[in-house]
């Protein structure tokens, strides 16, 4: 009697006995090369997602979500700080950030996204705007590595967009510099040229120097301009 439940634990446990099923060994080769080509090939949902989506528009939200693969692969975020805390789980995915619905003020949105383009991990986010918001494009254009897509986009359109993972190096002059980011900031926030020179302790000539590149890069010609411009961008919708 003993003996017969010995041999039967020694089969659920994972023995090469004969009536064990399952082998301990690794599959042949052919084998797992013919489960990873199916891994590949397939349409399903997989483990890692393949965009991460930071939005409040939740019309937008169920559209991706509730399309077709690759783009229903998605896991949402409301926030830049809690998406920044998924790409730490899954790197190999797409960053797509709904600029027209945030909870922040697009100054400090961009902010945020430069810290992580510019510097280590040296994301490309991809950023939704709307097609007709011709300022809010230019201004995110210059702000950094980033990919603008527009929102109207078709879901095959915005899936080639979002396949493209290419640095653009080549744009890197046309982004603000370390140096003029700063004045924009201090711009945005009601300062006048004066006291940004004294809150960074440089000459003022400096300073009129950064904004003549600022106003060059986004291609305005006056000051009045450029304010008119970030007044408008410091408006933000729930």
């Amino acid at each position: 009697m003993r003996m017969t439940v010995r041999r039967y634990r020694r089969r659920r446990t994972g023995s090469d006995s004969p009536g064990f099923t399952h082998s301990p060994y690794p599959p042949p080769f052919f084998d797992r090369l013919e489960f990873l080509s199916q891994s590949i090939n397939q349409t399903r949902k997989t483990h890692a997602p393949f965009i991460i989506l930071v939005t409040q528009d939740n019309f937008l939200r169920t559209g991706i979500m509730n399309g077709l693969s690759p783009l229903s692969n998605c896991c949402d975020c409301e926030t830049l700080e809690e998406a920044f805390s998924t790409l730490g789980h899954w790197p190999s995915a797409r960053l797509l950030v709904d600029i027209e619905s945030r909870a922040i003020t697009l100054i400090d949105m961009l902010d945020r996204l430069r810290r992580q383009s510019l510097y280590s991990p040296f994301l490309i986010p991809h950023l939704l705007i709307r097609a007709d918001d011709y300022d809010t494009r230019l201004f995110c254009r210059a702000s950094g590595p980033f990919h603008v897509l527009e929102r109207q986009l078709t879901a095959k359109a915005m899936q080639q967009s979002l396949l493209n993972t290419s640095a653009l190096v080549s744009m890197k002059k046309e982004w603000f510099s370390h140096k003029e980011w700063p004045v924009l900031q201090y711009l945005s926030q009601g300062l006048s040229l004066r006291e940004i020179a004294n809150r960074q302790n440089r000459p003022y000539s400096r300073i009129i120097y950064r904004l003549n590149c600022i106003l060059k890069k986004l291609g305005l010609n006056q000051r009045q301009e450029l304010l008119h411009l970030l007044n408008n961008l410091s408006d933000f919708t729930f």
